[in-house]
């Protein structure tokens, strides 16, 4: 266990990775519903969900594992995803995702910037999730912005 400076650092850190865990659960489980939806219909699309979901998956185990490390018990939630059929609505869904979670590590990396392995993690974690943001935002301008009338 890395040293905390006090027990509330310790609880709110363990608060954040608890919700982060959740968080990248939901995303995991909604990227696989959407690959199974696009799977068939956009190859290289639902891969990329798939790609993402394994991504997340690792997140999870980040999360989890430090949880542990720091003394805590994962705990889970109910967990809403959604489950459109539509293309531009699933990418429109995962972006929003992908931002949430980009203002959610960037305030834990500010807040925990005293504890290095901590941010480690996050701005790991933060990277990947600006790289799915970038190739959902990308296909869903390919697909649905550039078909507008100027």
């Amino acid at each position: 266990m890395i040293p905390f400076k006090n027990e509330n650092d310790r609880q709110e850190a363990l608060h954040a990775l608890e919700r982060n865990m959740n968080e990248e659960i939901r995303a995991t489980l909604q990227y696989i519903c959407h690959r199974i939806s696009s799977k068939g219909r956009e190859e290289v699309i639902a891969e990329s969900f798939k790609t993402a979901a394994l991504d997340e998956m690792t997140h999870i185990l980040y999360f989890s594992d430090l949880i542990t490390k720091y003394e805590g018990t994962p705990r889970f939630e109910e967990w809403q995803v959604d489950k459109s059929s539509e293309l531009k609505t699933m990418l429109e869904a995962d972006i929003r995702l992908e931002e949430s979670a980009k203002q959610r590590y960037k305030s834990q990396i500010e807040r925990f910037k005293a504890y290095p392995e901590l941010v480690t993690i996050l701005q790991s974690v933060l990277d990947d999730e600006a790289d799915h943001e970038e190739i959902f935002t990308r296909y869903l301008r390919e697909r649905y912005e550039q078909s507008k009338p100027m």
